[in-house]
């Protein structure tokens, strides 16, 4: 039983599912049933996922399989700093991501991240910015003028989407 670095992870994610259900059990049904059930299996599988990874356990009695299959095999690394600053990078990306959602409200920028995060591991311009302008016009058309999404206040958003908008 080892627990690992990258074991962190499944628990922040475990974190933020229970904390959606029990934000959302204090709405009604109505609004917060996808939530209650997405987040309550969420925790559940995450759960789960981290009880196996921790203990070491893998399936057993699965039948092999004579066709080829997309799954690429465990690599183990031998070297225990490489496999911390994955995880360090995994949450500097995290806590950057929440910076930038605090100074210029989500709505913004999920599609600055996608752009920015997109570059850094190598994508080309067109496709960043593609992916980018994808992002911001799902959520501009889908959150903002179909279901009409209350955003969260946040610092440089509200400024340039006021104007933006017209809103006083």
């Amino acid at each position: 039983m080892t627990f690992k670095p990258s074991d962190l992870f499944t628990v922040f994610i475990i974190a933020i599912l229970v904390a959606a259900v029990v934000t959302a059990s204090q709405w009604q049904l109505r609004a917060s049933i996808i939530i209650l059930v997405l987040g309550s299996l969420g925790a559940v599988f995450a759960t789960a996922q981290l009880v196996l990874d921790v203990t070491g356990r893998t399936r057993t009695g699965a039948a092999v399989s004579a066709r080829p299959t997309m799954e690429l095999p465990a690599f183990e690394d031998t070297d225990p700093r490489s496999t911390l600053w994955g995880t360090v990078e995994i949450w500097g990306w995290l806590l950057g991501l929440l910076a930038l959602t605090f100074v210029t409200g989500l709505d913004l920028a999920l599609p600055l991240f996608v752009l920015i995060y997109a570059r850094f591991y190598g994508a080309n311009w067109w496709l960043a910015g593609g992916l980018a302008v994808a992002l911001g016009a799902f959520i501009f058309g889908v959150y903002d003028q179909i279901m009409h999404v209350y955003w969260p206040e946040s610092i440089l958003g509200d400024l340039f989407l006021d104007e933006w908008r017209g809103n006083d």
